[in-house]
């Protein structure tokens, strides 16, 4: 990235591929026109530390003064406040941030009030829900944006519903556009129009983070399988044996009843790690801040402090929490159990608060007398910073523990624009909870569910997900499965993955700009899993209606001979018979379905 004279990105390349197709602007607009600023004055270094440099300068027009503060640390994630103090009264038309972004770039966006998407040519949004950010970029290069100011900047907004950032929302004059032409496209945010007295000041401030964050790790992604059941979380010898590598203990059950507190159990948790270890297992354990359970040891000191921890309400749920803490709370989970009393929770003040450091060093502690191997992080409301030291403790504890991230839609709207700042920390995601695969789009898995443009890759949930669409995205569900209705038990795939070695191939979505493989139809979309002589297809219709279809192979780039090759469909259990085409032949695809296909040797 370089830095502009006006102290702003003039230039984000990813891999060779540049982002921006001019440099990022701040702009002031007044009834005279657009304000000109000067050259920045002075431009101080504040920080150059391993992992963050930061900066400050003031740039002066006529009529206005801005006093700047830029940061970006190593994971790519950037922040800007600008303070902006009107020198002689003005009637302002407009204070925006323009985002120039290449249109070869710009294929995919969500937010705006959109899901995951093509970037459309115009659009125009307000402030209509509780969204704060949005994201625009491809499988190889985007760009995330967080309009901040709000007093509370974490990824709950459908739980905590924080009031819209002054500056930006500004009574609802505030809003979003995108605006293309041949050579860009531009997000723009805009907060519109305001009357500004003489020496009168406020403040924007916005956040960025470059994208991808880091390589996708395909091989872990083919063969570290995980098993997930709350109510009885340990796996039997059959699921070991078809490739499952990593246990999440959920909360709710004897080894961890209380929720976002396991120190109740402790015994009984190190029992059920131990166990898993012996048997090649790695563990992870549900232990977050969202709420907090009733069985908190410190429940009443931290009553004490009125609502810096315990988040204010208007009570009522389980009679226990009615009898002792009467009113001022607001419950949240809960769980009865037949031989004990409930685990009863009450959600956490939104906001900093010193229980994270409580929660950072009971982290520690479980890594090293519990033996844990990471958290599976289900809806959290703390930001990347607690992401960061969560990161840190486990790598500086011990080496090659797990983070995997799961969102419910219901706390969160949009979870991949929410928790893109924790992305860089994070191993795996588990985006679907409430969300309708069935009657996604292609642009919509691919943005919002899979990960893939982020440099991450996920699994679906039990009980849903589709089987035939998720292999575009590399996806399965984990064991196990929780509906007969929905045939979803992953280990039939999973069994073709472990024939094929998919985790040595090389996969080519449809995303790409030059995929290997496609279809004539526009809804029937193909990922290839490319072996040399021997590729895996992945076929997917995303339509409600049967589709009939010919692939487009590029047999010279799979290393093919199509004149003595046939495309074979093996049988897998609930998914597909076993078919056999010749190349060239049309293919039928069920709506909502799809194929795996050999082709090759």
């Amino acid at each position: 990235m370089t830095i502009s004279n006006n102290g702003f990105p003039g230039s984000i390349e990813v891999k060779g591929l540049e982002i921006l197709n001019r440099p990022i602007l701040f702009v002031v607009e007044t009834q005279n026109g657009k304000e000109q600023f000067s050259e920045p004055q002075n431009v101080k270094l504040l920080k150059n530390e391993p992992g963050v440099m930061q900066g400050g300068w003031e740039s002066v027009s006529e009529n206005v003064q801005i006093s700047g503060l830029g940061t970006i640390e190593a994971d790519g994630y950037i922040n800007y406040k600008l303070k902006v103090k009107a020198l002689n009264p003005i009637k302002a038309k407009d204070f925006r941030l323009e985002i120039p972004l290449k249109n070869n770039i710009a294929k995919y966006m969500m937010g705006m009030d959109l899901p995951g998407t093509t970037v459309p040519v115009n659009h125009n949004a307000k402030w209509n829900g509780p969204h704060d950010s949005f994201w625009i970029g491809n499988a190889h290069a985007g760009l995330w944006c967080e309009l901040r100011g709000s007093n509370y900047s974490g990824p709950l907004l459908n739980l905590y519903h924080p009031e819209y950032p002054e500056s930006w929302y500004n009574d609802d004059k505030g809003g979003f556009k995108i605006e293309s032409t041949n050579s860009e496209v531009k997000a723009i945010v805009y907060s519109g129009s305001r009357d500004l007295k003489k020496g009168e000041e406020f403040e924007f401030e916005w956040s960025m983070l470059i994208t991808p964050v880091k390589d996708i790790n395909y091989k872990s992604q083919f063969t570290d399988r995980y098993y997930h059941n709350g109510g009885n979380p340990m796996p039997g010898d059959k699921d070991l044996e078809s490739g499952v590598k990593i246990v999440n203990l959920h909360h709710a059950n004897n080894y961890n009843p209380h929720i976002n507190f396991p120190f109740v159990a402790v015994d009984s948790m190190k029992w059920f790690v131990n166990k898993l270890h012996e048997k090649g297992q790695k563990v992870k354990i549900y232990y977050t801040i969202r709420e907090l359970t009733n069985y908190t040891n410190e429940l009443w000191a931290l009553r004490s402090l009125g609502d810096e921890i315990l988040g204010n309400g208007n009570g009522g749920g389980y009679p226990w929490l009615r009898e002792h803490l009467i009113s001022g709370y607001h419950p949240q989970w809960y769980q009865w159990f037949p031989d004990k009393s409930a685990d009863a929770s009450i959600v956490n003040a939104p906001g900093d608060s010193r229980w994270y450091n409580y929660y950072i060093a009971g982290l520690e502690w479980l890594v090293k007398n519990v033996d844990i191997d990471g958290l599976y992080l289900d809806d959290v409301s703390y930001d990347r910073r607690i992401v960061k030291r969560i990161r840190k403790v486990l790598d500086n504890t011990k080496p090659g523990c797990l983070l995997d991230l799961h969102s419910n839609t219901g706390f969160s709207k949009g979870p991949a624009t929410q928790y893109t700042e924790y992305f860089p920390y994070i191993d795996k995601l588990w985006f679907g909870e409430s969300f309708q695969y069935d009657k996604m789009s292609h642009e919509n898995w691919l943005v919002e569910v899979s990960g893939i443009p982020f440099g991450l890759m996920g699994d679906m949930l039990q009980g849903g997900g589709n089987r035939w669409l998720g292999m575009l995205f590399g996806m399965t569900t984990r064991l196990p499965w929780s509906s007969e209705k929905i045939k979803a038990d992953p280990r039939p795939v999973w069994k073709i993955w472990d024939e094929f070695h998919i985790q040595d191939a090389e996969m080519i979505g449809f995303w790409e700009d030059k995929p290997l493989v496609t279809t004539t139809k526009f809804d029937v979309k193909a990922t290839v899993y490319k072996k040399q002589g021997k590729s895996l297809i992945a076929i997917g219709n995303f339509s409600d209606k049967p589709q009939t279809i010919s692939l487009k192979i590029d047999f010279e780039k799979l290393g093919i001979d199509p004149k003595e090759t046939t495309l074979y469909a093996p049988e897998i259990q609930d998914f597909q018979t076993a078919k056999q085409w010749k190349t060239g032949d049309e293919i039928t695809v069920g709506p909502r379905k799809g194929w795996l296909v050999y082709v090759g040797n």
